[in-house]
């Protein structure tokens, strides 16, 4: 009896746990978190989760090709009533049938599932089961670290010392991140034969895949020790609140990265340290604003200061700096105090300038006698 299996099975759209609205980048988002959360590697053993894997596939095959999606929308399969059109070969999986279109013009899973493959097979691996060229399939250099640390419009001037307090993983001392006891009884590994890497063959929904990867015994040091390390019960690092006094260099902006080298996470038995970054952010400022390496400011004038010139303090990212307002100021220009700027991150002698705009203050009101004496100003000036 020929069973319709896209009748019975559940909505695509449900399995992939997408809209029926969504876009295709969406439905190939949600298709690559569902292959890695089923995937069988991370389930071994789990038979359910190995049918969810292969309903997951099932359901991008459809939903990622257009016309695949266009008559499941229509008919509640593909294909009509005859189930998948006619171009394609499909392989049949426990119930499941998976096309692969040749010449459809769809998606293409095992271009998807390559980044499926590098997630639990090492980025030495493409879907084929084949290593990718010039590639390593373990990281043993520890992560890296990312912090936010706020500046005034004047550090970033001048420059500044900041204490943070952070917790990382630190190499352990006692054994220096190797996870074992000092003087421990050190013999080769008898499932990789000193190696550190193994060799596997996985059985998935395309066939049979040889992979290399880390030997699960002695996490690839192809060594195993008589005593885990007391201290560090055999993980090579310790988690350590630390402070740390650093120094931030002149002239950083926004989004600007300062490294600390090596004040990241301790790397993987005792191999290199992370990285610590500092991401800056500038506090936004009372009265300046910052474009590039230049500084802009409005300054309040008196009306009669305009038309007859002062002294007035400004504030710069140097501090206070009287300036002269000549008589006659333009209130639509722009006065500019040269090299009062921000240094160049990399060329501290390097200033921009601050600029000021004027912004003429006008009296509140005249008294009678006031609007007088102006009127006679005014008929003076127009002789």
């Amino acid at each position: 009896m020929y069973v319709d299996y896209y009748y019975l099975m559940a909505d695509y759209y449900e399995i992939l746990g997408v809209s029926r609205t969504a876009t295709q980048d969406e439905i190939k988002k949600a298709y690559r978190k569902k292959a890695h959360q089923f995937h069988p590697d991370k389930n071994q053993g789990d038979k359910s989760a190995e049918a969810k894997f292969k309903e997951v596939n099932n359901a991008y095959e459809v939903l990622g090709d257009a016309k695949k999606r266009s008559d499941f929308d229509r008919f509640g399969k593909v294909g009509g009533p005859g189930g998948f059109p006619g171009g394609g070969q499909s392989y049949g999986f426990d119930g499941f049938d998976v096309n692969f279109g040749q010449g459809q013009g769809g998606a293409n899973p095992f271009e998807d599932l390559n980044d499926v493959f590098e997630t639990f097979f090492g980025s030495g691996f493409s879907s084929t089961g084949r290593r990718t060229k010039g590639s390593s399939s373990s990281r043993m250099r520890g992560v890296d670290i990312e912090m936010v640390v706020e500046l005034t419009l004047e550090e970033a001037a001048t420059g500044a010392k900041k204490t943070i307090n952070y917790d990382h993983k630190v190499k352990c001392s006692h054994c220096s991140g190797k996870g074992h006891e000092p003087g421990s009884k050190v013999d080769t590994c008898s499932t990789c034969k000193g190696r550190g890497r193994v060799y596997q063959r996985v059985e998935t929904i395309f066939g049979i895949v040889q992979q290399e990867t880390v030997c699960p015994t002695c996490d690839g040091t192809g060594n195993t020790y008589e005593k885990k390390c007391h201290v560090c019960t055999g993980k090579g690092y310790n988690e350590e609140s630390e402070e740390l006094e650093v120094t931030i260099p002149v002239g950083v902006d926004n989004s600007d990265k300062v490294r600390i080298s090596g004040k990241g996470e301790a790397g993987y038995k005792g191999s290199e340290s992370g990285d610590l970054f500092l991401i800056v952010k500038i506090k936004d400022h009372k009265t300046l604003e910052r474009e590039g390496t230049n500084i802009n400011s409005t300054l309040e004038v008196d009306y009669f200061d305009v038309l007859l010139g002062t002294s007035l303090d400004v504030a710069t990212v140097w501090g206070d700096v009287e300036i002269k307002i000549p008589p006659l100021t333009n209130p639509e220009g722009k006065l500019r105090l040269k090299d009062q700027g921000m240094p160049e991150l990399n060329n501290t002698k390097n200033k921009g300038d601050h600029m000021i705009k004027i912004k003429v203050k006008m009296p509140k009101k005249l008294s009678g006698k006031q609007k007088q004496q102006l009127e006679a100003i005014r008929s003076e000036l127009k002789k």
